[in-house]
């Protein structure tokens, strides 16, 4: 089995070493469905951007693509968290965005995946143990389930990630960065985003969004 950690991708990776891949489109909390399955497993639980074509189990984390694509740009100059995105900046991330959500696309298209909405398993994460359970058939006692959840809550995650510092330092334990987590909360797209820019933003996403069940 592949040690647990992050992988840029795993074509090159045996499927017999692998136990659970945790894909995530960028910023859609992949990093908390992995610390949890590495909870679980401790070896052969791969942490990835990317699209795997192994049949392992498979967890698929998403999320309202708009607050991925604000992640995205205020995760590029966390230092100006008081102004707005602009067009040109809307397109940039918005294209970043568009390219991710292909691969997405290619796991719902396989199927046999276990889909975990941000905003379900954001606020309450023991939603990924019961998704784990009705998907894979993985049972966890509640009490280890529990402590999981305390060990990667919020609040711990994020201290980890204000020692860091830059987004390019990393807890391997963990898998957090430097500027990881800015608020994470739903919909806060809203605060970075108005006028032309929101509607560009909306345009370029809008197909994506219904597909996913994010209109409005």
């Amino acid at each position: 089995m592949v040690p647990n950690g992050f992988y840029k991708q795993l074509d090159d990776v045996k499927e017999s070493d692998l136990e659970v891949v945790c894909y995530g489109i960028p910023r859609s909390g992949s990093t908390l469905v992995y610390q949890v399955v590495s909870g679980i497993y401790p070896a052969g639980v791969a942490k990835t951007h990317r699209y795997c074509p192994h049949r392992v189990k498979t967890t698929v984390s998403f999320r309202d693509f708009r607050d991925v694509v604000v992640s995205l740009w205020r995760r590029s100059n966390p230092d100006a968290l008081d102004r707005h995105m602009t067009k040109d900046e809307v397109e940039k991330f918005g294209g970043t965005c568009r390219s991710r959500i292909e691969e997405l696309d290619r796991y719902f298209e396989r199927g046999g995946i276990c889909p975990l909405r941000y905003e379900e398993f954001a606020p309450n994460p023991a939603v990924i143990f019961s998704a784990l359970e009705k998907t894979f058939g993985i049972v966890i006692a509640p009490d280890r389930a529990a402590k999981l959840i305390e060990d990667y809550s919020m609040e711990k995650n994020a201290a980890i990630a204000r020692k860091l510092g830059s987004f390019k330092s990393i807890d391997p334990a963990s898998q957090i960065h430097g500027n990881h987590i800015f608020r994470g909360e739903i919909g806060g797209w809203r605060q970075f985003v108005s006028g032309a820019a929101a509607e560009r933003l909306d345009d370029l996403l809008r197909e994506p969004l219904r597909r996913y069940g994010y209109e409005g």
